[in-house]
């Protein structure tokens, strides 16, 4: 009787393995990439169009000039709301707050392709060919000349990817090498260094902003117009300094802690690589910065808590800028995300992200006549 009834339960576990699995309910990575390039596109909109307008057009010259400007090209598209720069400010806030949905996508599906990829090498080539390739519109569309001040986001993400890689190998490291050992040794040194660097970034950015903070509490009482977009930087530039104390602290804490070496030892070599990279994002000020390539890594380290790892991604994002806290609402299609690949569409960002960048330089100069600043 007994062996009769683990008989039972042996064909009932068999046929549950055997029986077809129910799919997921929910959207597909590809869908994921079109509410992400929706999104890139409003934005981009925003800030190629809208800003250049209001801060080179409107602002410096007033609204008789721009309106003979852009009736003398297309009559028919100006509209009264167009000459007052509050309305056109609002409109742009609107804007890129829709903008702000895309990038934390991008990292997002960016980690999956991390994971899932056959090729890491040529993930790696795609990136950084569309990085050279995007840089010249994306220079034009945003700073309305060539410059090497400011890089585009593909530069961001390959540096991400490095990141990802050096993690994920300090990961999977079963011994750890004499350059380890030594990086591990040196790692509170290179902490403290870097929440230098923060700290003095921020505090250059604070005392930059000292007139405007008497600016501000003049309007608090009553005595004109406070920029509060300075007063935003002003806590964010706090926020940064704090942050790069923080850095030195957690090295520290692990170095000293109580734990087992070779766990120390990979939480430190680990961040120091991370924070390496963080660096370069930030030297070579790609778009993000080091915050995109943070964003990045948290969203990895939390990979099988989706939402849990996506929402801390953000947070980075809004440390950096308070402008992208509307990138939370990016977390409810991420919920639905049911982990299939969906429409093959590999190339299909790659090549959308410098032609709509060139689509608005070619825009702005049919609307407005200029090609950049």
């Amino acid at each position: 009787m007994e062996e009769q009834i683990q008989q039972n339960e042996v064909q009932e576990v068999s046929a549950a393995e055997t029986a077809p699995k129910k799919e997921k309910f929910g959207i597909t990575g590809s869908t994921l990439k079109i509410i992400a390039i929706i999104s890139m596109f409003i934005d981009h909109f925003g800030a190629s169009i809208v800003e250049f307008y209001l801060y080179n057009i409107l602002q410096p010259n007033g609204t008789d000039y721009s309106k003979a400007l852009i009736c003398s090209r297309v009559p028919w598209l100006w509209m009264e709301w167009m000459g007052d720069p509050e309305k056109v400010q609002n409109l742009d806030i609107t804007i890129r707050s829709i903008g702000r949905l895309a990038f934390p996508i991008f990292c997002f599906l960016l980690v999956e392709g991390f994971l899932h990829t056959h090729n890491m090498k040529k993930y790696l080539v795609r990136l950084g060919i569309f990085a050279l390739v995007s840089d010249l519109p994306f220079d034009m569309a945003f700073f309305g000349e060539i410059t090497l001040k400011h890089q585009n986001v593909f530069f961001t993400l390959f540096i991400a990817v490095l990141a990802l890689l050096a993690a994920d190998h300090v990961k999977k490291q079963e011994s750890f090498s004499g350059f380890h050992r030594f990086v591990d040794k040196i790692g509170i040194l290179i902490a403290g260094v870097f929440g230098v660097y923060l700290s003095l970034t921020s505090m250059g950015r604070i005392i930059g902003m000292i007139p405007n903070i008497f600016i501000v509490i003049a309007d608090s009482i009553g005595f004109g117009p406070a920029p509060m977009p300075e007063l935003s930087e002003l806590v964010q530039s706090i926020i940064s300094g704090v942050c790069g104390f923080v850095f030195g602290i957690v090295f520290w804490l692990i170095k000293t802690g109580k734990a087992d070496a070779e766990i120390r030892m990979r939480l430190n070599v680990g961040m120091l690589y991370v924070l390496g990279f963080f660096t370069l994002a930030e030297l070579l000020r790609t778009d993000y910065g080091g915050w995109g390539v943070l964003a990045v890594v948290i969203m990895w380290l939390a990979r099988p808590a989706w939402v849990n790892g996506f929402n801390a991604g953000v947070l980075a994002l809004t440390i950096m800028s308070f402008g992208e806290a509307t990138a939370f609402i990016s977390a409810l299609p991420v919920e639905m995300y049911n982990g299939k690949r969906g429409l093959k569409m590999k190339y299909f960002f790659y090549a959308f992200y410098p032609a709509h960048l060139a689509l608005y330089v070619l825009l702005r100069y049919v609307l407005l006549g200029v090609w950049g600043i």
